[in-house]
């Protein structure tokens, strides 16, 4: 608060960090007032802290906030922080708020607001209307472990980027930005998913499997798709048939079987991308998969890169083969070793496939 009245108008960015213990806001543990000397106050996100030093000459000079607060003191406590902050920095952009328990009561419009970031966070906004009313101008939307939703709905026109990771708790969850261009979405096992956002260009989605209402009609300029779920061929289906995507990114989760992993993706849906990135966890037991579909199928791909983790093994002869066989001319397939892999293991390899695809530029590399 000194500091900021000191330098006043002149104050452009103002991060405060109080961030020790660990928690999550849809567990959290609380504690009792008497665990804390209040004398030693760290709760930073409480409307008497916020107000010390927005309500300075600092306040409607501000552009960007960045606040941690202490969480195993701040989860037991709502804190005024977004309702003070709307009122006193009128023309802040950008605000983050991590580890607190916040409240939406008297939270006026901000239209200048085109960042906002709110990390490991309790939100008395179950649906998320309040944040859809008074951010209506957000561009940029970070959601990371946000608790105390329910049936939360990102209603906001003007969205360009979202990445929103969601637990467990949510049965439903809905987007609808028209202008959203890039979209991360981390979730479970959600009933319902609606992703009304035409504009979405790249997806990245984790999720467990899909729900019994998905909707996803919206999607018609998605152009790059990375999937993390162990339901991948229900998922691939869904998101690239019937668009152009072009660039296909895939993950099984650590936890999915090799059963999952080997009925995972058939192979033709790689047909139409010209971009395919086989993830550490699946490369190689799918490569079984692929060579014995593929070699009943003429499945003529238009891919001009590939890349493929291999595992620690001393195998020499390619084992995607049917894969290489149907890339299109001058196809860049970048071989990423694991780190025990041996020298020979990589040496005979490095000598031996460019010749026998010579039309194929190769790329060698190491992965952990």
């Amino acid at each position: 608060a000194n500091v900021a009245s000191l330098l006043g108008t002149h104050l452009r960015s103002l991060a405060l960090d109080a961030s020790q213990g660990h928690g999550c806001p849809d567990q959290a543990i609380w504690a009792k007032h008497a665990e804390f000397d209040e004398a030693n106050d760290l709760h930073l996100t409480s409307g008497e802290s916020v107000a010390a030093w927005a309500a300075t000459a600092a306040g409607p000079a501000l552009r960007e906030v960045d606040i941690a607060d202490f969480w195993p003191q701040s989860c037991w406590r709502k804190a005024e922080a977004l309702p003070v902050i709307s009122r006193l920095c009128h023309n802040l952009s950008t605000l983050r708020l991590r580890k607190a328990w916040l409240s939406v009561d008297g939270l006026r419009v901000m239209p200048n607001l085109t960042h906002l970031a709110l990390e490991s966070i309790r939100l008395d906004d179950e649906n998320l209307s309040t944040l859809n009313e008074c951010f209506p101008c957000l561009h940029t939307l970070n959601l990371i472990g946000v608790g105390g939703l329910k049936h939360p709905k990102i209603h906001l026109p003007q969205l360009k980027n979202c990445h929103w990771e969601v637990s467990d708790v949510p049965r439903s969850l809905a987007i609808h930005a028209p202008n959203l261009v890039y979209l991360e979405l981390k979730c479970v096992r959600p009933e319902i998913l609606i992703l009304d956002t035409p504009s979405v260009s790249t997806l990245k989605l984790t999720i467990d499997k899909l729900g019994p209402t998905v909707q996803v009609d919206g999607l018609v300029n998605l152009k790059n798709l990375r999937i993390e779920s162990s339901d991948l061929n229900s998922l691939l289906r869904l998101f690239s048939e019937s668009r152009d995507v072009r660039t296909l990114d895939l993950e099984l989760p650590a936890s999915a079987g090799r059963n999952e992993l080997y009925e995972a993706v058939e192979p033709e849906l790689f047909s139409r991308a010209t971009e395919v990135k086989l993830s550490p966890r699946f490369s190689y037991e799918l490569m079984r998969r692929i060579v014995f579909s593929m070699t009943s199928y003429d499945c003529r791909s238009c891919l001009r890169k590939l890349l493929v983790h291999m595992p620690p093994s001393i195998l020499t002869t390619c084992p995607f083969i049917p894969l290489v066989n149907n890339c299109a001319p001058s196809c860049e397939v970048t071989v990423l070793f694991h780190a025990d892999s041996s020298d020979a293991t990589r040496q005979a390899a490095a000598s031996s496939w460019p010749l026998r695809f010579p039309d194929i530029t190769w790329q060698w590399g190491t992965w952990q």
